[in-house]
């Protein structure tokens, strides 16, 4: 039986937390990029990198007068409204992140936005994240909960309600008062959709419950029109029905080791869906003529070195396709900066103008009013903290509205410097170094003491964006490198294939291979070596210093994974959590002896060096027991450790006081043992 939980959001009404918050008004002219700095660097409090961004989520109303955004302050995270013009920052909703997290808000009309949470929950004996939506008027005035309990129920009974409650799929921007949304019924847990009033919460069934439906995407003209499937043999399939409605077709069906095909939405012409599928070894971008049976697919945007995906950005009245949102760094070696991922002439122009505004950064357009001419931007780069613009197209201009991190200064920043080097059997790698100030890579200085960062997913990446973490490492004079190890994302199929089923195997092999690269470099001092990662990078943090304990000085694993057999059966838990651990880490039973030999607190007696440990008791992605486990291994074995438990903490240190610690924790074990050779 599914439990019923209840959404307290009296705790959410905010009364005088932001009485006295200064104003903060629309700026002129955009900020300078950070110039190189020659003065000796000094550490920078902890607080400014561990804080979340001060600015986040941010969105315009549909007639381009009002921002919405969510403001970190400390433990407290507010949504706020303030006019486009400038102003004061209106308080709509407030938490302190304890039980509850903002998850966005947007808004539904010019006067009322929804807002989605998330919290941890349980249902039976199962860790689940919850989420659910309330609707506010843009002065906090007129909260509506959203969430919809069964008919019938009294408060002496269980009360049950579904799980995920966000998963808006059509805003309805010409409506104002409803959006669609797929929701799973509670007793069959099939999904279909609903027309939600976020006026009142009333629920009118657009599309019934389907058996095996994993998502619905509606066309311009908002009809559900097309639907993703997972089969009961382990097969995908993409179905559609006519524009007119009647009996649903397969487009395709394929396995999901195979070259799948995945809808992305429609444009204006609904026999035209747009896909991801393969093209030459990489993720493109087609198009697809639904009203022919053969199905033609037309390449819209393709490159030859990496993946292309994303989400469509589309004119929110007319439902025209734009392109993709998002863009790389305008004039790097990835990207030209001539717009590329747009296709709409006059958006193309458009985003290539930005790009020369602010060069060397990823410039992305991230919301628009309705009528399309002014527009959001969200600017970051290397070495450059985000920031937030508001750009007229009438006017061709672009001013600052505010910076994500403010009180990071600019003098502190030293940014990624990229190159590529070869694994031990000729697999190219893209390496990511962060040095500190002053340093360059084959300068010739002195080696330094080095942080190996693998990133976690591990189907993720890392790029040269800005990043709080490697620029607090490099401020505290540490080398930071950052590889793209194989498995990892956006370097196409077979390179994402190679990482599957090899975790501790040649995916570890590639982190060695690095950091053998950086001591032959002299960028590493080989006596001083750290790994620290988090999740996935937490399990290569503790299997590096298994495999290869004489090349590491210590580890540090936030969230990490310790024994794959129980994360195995810890996602069996979930719907289609089996097949996916089987795919990307091993069967439980065929592969179990490999699993065995690849989980670290099976192996702790060939750890010779210190390691920390921290993990969040609410973690829903890896659970709390993974570090626990690890611990008393480490403890048994009688090797040096430090475990940290994080009451209440998730997998993402969505909490002030949790990201603190952790930072504060790391700079003290890296001081601890970084500091002199070995």
């Amino acid at each position: 039986m599914l439990m019923r939980l209840s959404l307290p959001f009296q705790h959410l009404l905010l009364a005088c937390f932001m009485a006295g918050m200064a104003a903060t008004s629309l700026a002129q002219q955009p900020a300078e990029l950070p110039a190189s700095a020659a003065v000796p660097q000094q550490r920078a409090p902890v607080a400014h990198y561990a804080r979340l961004p001060m600015l986040s989520g941010m969105t315009l109303s549909p007639d381009g007068q009002r921002i919405a955004v969510l403001l970190n302050q400390e433990g407290r995270t507010v949504v706020a409204t303030r006019p486009v013009a400038g102003g004061k920052l209106v308080p709509v909703l407030s938490t302190d992140n304890t039980s509850h997290h903002f998850n966005w808000a947007r808004w539904v009309n010019n006067d009322r936005l929804v807002v989605s949470l998330r919290f941890a929950s349980r249902r039976q004996f199962t860790g689940t994240v919850e989420t659910r939506l309330v609707s506010v008027k843009a002065d906090g005035s007129g909260v509506i909960d959203l969430t919809r309990f069964d008919r019938g129920s009294s408060i002496t009974t269980v009360r049950r309600t579904q799980q995920q409650q966000d998963r808006v799929i059509d805003w309805l921007p010409s409506d104002g008062r409803h959006v669609l949304l797929q929701l799973r019924s509670v007793d069959s847990n099939e999904l279909g959709v609903v027309r939600l009033n976020v006026e009142t919460g009333a629920r009118s069934t657009v599309m019934s419950p389907e058996r095996g439906a994993l998502r619905w995407l509606t066309d311009a003209q908002h009809r559900v029109r097309v639907g993703v499937f997972s089969d009961t043999d382990g097969h995908w399939s993409v179905r559609a029905t006519e524009p007119q409605g009647g009996a649903w077709r397969t487009l395709w069906r394929f396995d999901k080791s195979e070259d799948g095909v995945w809808p992305m939405g429609f444009g204006t012409d609904p026999q035209r869906l747009y896909v991801n599928a393969q093209h030459e070894g990489r993720s493109a971008v087609f198009s697809v003529q639904l009203d022919d049976a053969t199905l033609p697919r037309t390449l819209v945007l393709a490159d030859a070195r990496h993946d292309v995906g994303g989400s469509l950005l589309r004119a929110p009245l007319s439902g025209e396709v734009l392109g993709i949102a998002g863009a790389g760094p305008a004039g790097d070696d990835e990207d030209d900066g001539d717009g590329g991922t747009l296709w709409s002439p006059p958006w193309r122009a458009l985003l290539k103008g930005l790009n020369q505004a602010l060069p060397g950064r990823y410039n992305r357009i991230i919301h628009m009013a309705h009528d399309g001419q002014r527009f959001l931007l969200f600017s970051s780069g290397n070495g450059q903290p985000g920031q937030y613009f508001v750009g007229d197209r009438d006017k061709g201009t672009i001013a600052l509205v505010a910076d994500a991190y403010p009180e990071l200064s600019d003098a502190t920043l030293v940014g990624k410097q990229r190159t590529a080097i070869r694994a031990r059997d000729g697999l190219p790698l893209n390496v990511y170094l962060t040095l500190p100030q002053g340093r360059k890579l084959g300068d010739g200085g002195a080696a330094l003491p080095m942080v190996l960062l693998p990133h976690g997913g591990p189907h993720s990446r890392d790029d040269d964006d800005f990043d709080a973490w490697t620029e607090f490492l490099a401020n505290r004079g540490h080398a930071v490198m950052q590889v793209n190890f194989r498995g990892s994302d956006g370097y196409g199929t077979a390179f994402k294939a190679a990482g599957l089923r090899r975790w501790g195997l040649e995916m570890q092999d590639d982190l060695t291979d690095a950091v053998q690269w950086a001591i032959g470099q002299r960028v590493a001092d080989a006596g001083r070596v750290c790994i620290v990662g988090g999740s996935y990078g937490g399990y290569a943090a503790l299997m590096g210093v298994v495999k290869t304990p004489e090349l590491y000085r210590c580890a540090i694993s936030f969230a990490g994974v310790s024994h794959l057999p129980d994360l195995i059966l810890h996602q069996s838990e979930y719907i289609g959590g089996l097949r996916a651990s089987d795919r990307m880490i091993g069967e439980f039973w065929g592969d179990r002896a490999q699993l065995r030999a690849t989980s670290p607190a099976l192996q702790a007696e060939r750890i010779r060096v210190p390691v920390l440990l921290v993990h969040g008791t609410a973690d829903r992605s890896v659970p709390v027991e993974q570090s626990r486990e690890m611990a008393a291994a480490l403890k048994s074995a009688g090797k040096p450790h430090r475990y940290i438990e994080q009451e209440g903490g998730d997998h993402h240190l969505s909490r002030h006081e949790h990201r603190l610690a952790f930072f504060e924790a790391m700079e003290q074990f890296l001081d601890q043992h970084l500091a002199t050779p070995r």
